[in-house]
């Protein structure tokens, strides 16, 4: 990607020398004359390094660099001055700045040191993605079946690629995992990643997550926020749960996707940002747009290239491949290397439905690890909840209990309760706000059964 500097001075000719020679090294230039430009550039423009002239026509570079520092304190910024001073150079370095150079300054020397700095911070910004990045990359693509290697096919054309990614998949088939492997092997591999997950998300704090706010924006707006845009910069935003964003917020985000701007709440001014996003979601986004809970032009634009992970149920051929991974990874991390599965118990993992796919799957392994006794995994050492994958596998009418179990007319009403409360929330994916809807009752009061039941839900 093509690295951009900001030149700020008042003196024509010199913008002119500097723009022309670092534009034959492959850099894009901008130019300011005034601290007022300077000011609106710097937000605007989000450049990766700033040359900046000591005296201008309306301040100084140290009432520039507290701004720039605020505004994003990566960018490295080298003050140029013909007047130098030792209580001057002092000042400036106290105020942020990278280096203070005397001019006239000879352009191959300028150009190895600005070279040398834009190594630097792209070197750091590599590192902060690697370091929120998992440790050990999980590979989204394990497996024989048909449908995982036609997905892999058709996700590494996309790589490289800017234009927005759709994942679509059942709740647990492993859509994170998939963001993340289409940030770190695309072009933007470098550059940070940034997720949030837009259900249970009210428009306000959905808003000031994804473009932050200015102090005093709102009641609670003691200080400035930076939204997770400006933190993606020259990234990936993965948007999980996509289908739950609040309908007064999908056209700023669509502003975004096609105008490369946005505004803080609070803000009268629009910010530059460089990012790629990735979505994901288990609905039936063509449906919310037919039922008017989704924008029709931003469902256009964010499908551009839709990609779809099966059901782990769709493809049983790659559940062991997948478990002996997955085992691998927990056993090392519980502390019980060198764990193996029999094959009656591979056996068992492929005959049962999964209906909370590769989540559920760890969760069975998990158990399992901590639980067993010898170093190879049985059968009898895997806990499946056939009630559940019965329930979401089958309708209403189908879905009996086996005689072994106790009939519900036995059952006190809290009981009843409970175990209701429990088969929506499975059928909702351990979401509290559609689960509420569902039964008819407040969120709020969901929450309160939940505790008093003793149940947990994802959201």
């Amino acid at each position: 990607m093509q690295q951009r500097i900001l030149v700020v001075d008042d003196e024509p000719a010199v913008r002119f020398g500097i723009r022309h020679f670092f534009e034959a090294h492959g850099l894009e230039v901008v130019e300011a004359e005034t601290c007022r430009e300077a000011r609106e550039l710097f937000r605007s423009c989000r450049p990766d390094l700033v040359l900046l002239d000591y005296r201008l026509m309306d301040g100084t570079a140290l009432d520039l660099l507290p701004e720039m520092r605020a505004m994003d304190p990566s960018i490295p910024v080298l003050v140029l001055t013909a007047h130098v001073t030792v209580d001057t150079a002092i000042q400036v370095i106290k105020q942020g700045a990278e280096h203070f150079l005397p001019k006239p300054v000879e352009l191959p020397t300028l150009g190895v040191m600005v070279a040398r700095l834009l190594e630097v911070q792209q070197t750091r910004r590599r590192q902060q993605a690697l370091v929120a990045s998992r440790s050990e990359e999980l590979n989204p693509f394990l497996g024989v079946s048909r449908a995982i290697r036609e997905l892999e096919v058709t996700a590494r054309r996309v790589l490289d690629s800017d234009s927005p990614v759709l994942i679509q998949g059942e709740t647990g088939t492993g859509k994170g995992v998939l963001a993340n492997w289409l940030h770190m092997h695309g072009s933007r591999g470098g550059g940070p990643l940034v997720q949030l997950n837009c259900a249970g998300l009210l428009s306000q704090f959905l808003e000031t997550e994804l473009f932050g706010h200015e102090r005093g924006a709102f009641t609670s707006a003691v200080s400035r926020k930076q939204g997770l845009l400006e933190v993606a910069h020259r990234g990936t935003v993965f948007l999980d749960e996509i289908g739950d964003m609040d309908l007064q917020v999908q056209p700023k985000l669509l502003k975004v996707l096609e105008e490369k701007r946005f505004r803080r709440l609070g803000e009268v001014e629009d910010r530059s940002v460089d990012v790629r996003l990735i979505a994901a979601t288990h609905q039936d986004l063509a449906q919310f747009v037919r039922m008017q809970r989704f924008r029709s032009d931003l469902y256009f634009r964010i499908s551009t290239l839709p990609l779809h992970l099966p059901a782990l149920r769709e493809r049983p051929e790659d559940i062991p491949a997948i478990a002996r991974d997955l085992l691998v990874r927990l056993s090392r991390e519980l502390g019980r290397p060198g764990l193996e599965l029999m094959p009656s118990a591979e056996s068992a993992l492929r005959a049962y439905a999964w209906p909370g796919n590769l989540r559920e799957l760890r969760n069975v392994l998990e158990r399992a690890v901590l639980l067993s006794s010898t170093h190879v995994l049985r059968p009898e050492d895997l806990q499946f909840n056939h009630a559940l994958a019965r329930a979401l596998s089958t309708s209403p009418a189908e879905c009996k209990e086996p005689p072994s179990e106790v009939s519900e007319l036995n059952l006190t009403l809290q009981e009843v309760e409970r175990r209701h409360i429990e088969r929506v929330l499975a059928a909702e994916g351990g979401h509290v706000e559609r689960a509420a809807r569902r039964l008819g009752i407040p969120r709020s009061s969901l929450y309160q059964k939940l505790k008093s039941l003793g149940l947990s839900s994802k959201v």
